[in-house]
């Protein structure tokens, strides 16, 4: 029994860290994109003879990440639900993070002319085609081979990985803009971030190769249960789940989103902060943040998913008033604490809800359901942080209809 319950054991943490390190990646590319979207790229890939127009372009790529992630859902769901949760995922990581690194050497503007937006363009539509697929099957295969008991807090874990990704990111943009001059930034070292991509996919890769199939979906395969459509009957016969998931998570990610961009970018051009001191308090953030998922797993499992959800979500109510309250008395300290509060509050929400949604959707469909639900809701709630974006302040200047079967 100790042979057998050690191998389990030694089974659960390379799936921990497989869907973890898998998490981290999108979180990662995500972040990364958007801080230099915000800071560089207006001006390496857009002509620079209207800067207003150039910020409006750079910011429409942004959007295209937002608009290919329903469809990565979709597609990545039919794939997870019909051959595997294992060989999705790990296609999903390759296409997210060989799109981010990809990015990494593109020519400019001056040197390609038009190719050179095109190209960013159809590689972060690859991206977010690439994101939309990982979340769901993560969440499938996390849990799926978890005790049903503790289900909550492997849920959790798989969340952690957001936290992971915004603080990787945060660090490697921050260094590179405190360390480097504004020249330097703009001919090169603006493409390290997004080449460090490659590391955390070999990193993924390796772990995602070494673990096995989820027992759950094995279960659905050898027994031929098999959907051949997913995403209809997902829609037909779970549709009001569907909705129900978007409904539940919306204004959870919209205040992420507000919180993780439009607040830093109030600090910096409204307050007068130095732009370094503003993403130490989004770093602070995400810290507590990524320990707080894993309370608000624990609370799941003892108090039920839709009790501890709902606590967190409650809880957010009065976060944003704190937030810009602190935020207006100027105080580093006072806001450094507001910020390490709020990340608190969002990270027992967010932890709750991997298992959450995990239940609303049976294993033959879960992927899709998962997918369908996470990607649509994100994609409505992020025009908040699209439009915010211009108010981040720039470092390099300163440095059907369907028929059931």
């Amino acid at each position: 029994m100790s042979t057998v319950a050690g191998v389990r054991s030694r089974s659960m943490r390379r799936l921990v860290a497989a869907t973890v390190v898998g998490n981290t990646i999108e979180f990662y590319d995500f972040a990364v994109y958007g801080t230099l979207t915000a800071i560089v790229f207006s001006k390496i890939f857009f002509p620079q003879s209207d800067p207003s127009v150039a910020t409006l372009l750079v910011l429409a790529t942004f959007a295209v990440g937002f608009l290919s992630r329903p469809l990565g859902g979709v597609i990545f769901g039919h794939l997870g639900d019909r051959i595997g949760r294992k060989p999705t995922l790990i296609l999903s990581m390759l296409l997210m993070g060989g799109a981010t690194a990809l990015m990494g050497v593109l020519p400019s503007y001056e040197s390609a002319g038009i190719a050179a937006p095109m190209m960013l363009v159809g590689l972060r539509f690859l991206q977010g085609f690439g994101i939309g697929g990982e979340w769901g099957g993560a969440v499938s295969l996390m849990i799926e081979s978890a005790p049903r008991h503790r289900r909550g807090i492997y849920g959790a874990a798989v969340q952690t990985g957001s936290g992971l990704g915004i603080i990787l990111s945060t660090l490697t943009v921050t260094i590179l803009t405190t360390t480097l001059t504004s020249e330097q930034l703009l001919a090169w070292g603006w493409r390290i971030p997004l080449l460090l991509s490659v590391v955390l996919i070999v990193v993924g890769l390796v772990i995602r190769s070494s673990i096995d199939e989820s027992p759950e979906f094995a279960r659905v395969l050898a027994g031929q249960k098999v959907v051949r459509v997913p995403v209809w009957e997902t829609l037909c016969r779970h549709w009001r789940t569907v909705l129900l998931a978007i409904a539940m998570y919306i204004g959870v990610a919209a205040f992420g989103f507000t919180q993780g961009v439009f607040f830093v970018g109030h600090l910096v051009n409204e307050i007068g902060l130095p732009r370094p001191t503003a993403t130490e308090a989004n770093l602070i953030a995400a810290v507590f943040y990524l320990l707080a998922t894993l309370v608000g797993g624990l609370l799941s499992d003892r108090l039920g998913r839709i009790r501890a959800y709902v606590l967190g979500g409650v809880a957010l109510i009065p976060a944003p008033y704190l937030m810009f309250w602190a935020g207006d008395t100027a105080s580093v300290p006072l806001i450094f604490a507001a910020m390490g509060v709020v990340g608190v509050l969002s990270g027992v929400a967010y932890g709750a809800q991997a298992a959450l949604f995990f239940e609303l959707f049976p294993a033959k469909l879960r992927y899709t359901g998962i997918s369908l639900a996470s990607r649509r809701q994100r994609h409505w709630a992020v025009g908040s942080r699209r439009s915010s974006r211009r108010c981040c302040s720039d470092p390099v200047d300163r440095r059907s209809r369907c028929r059931c079967t």
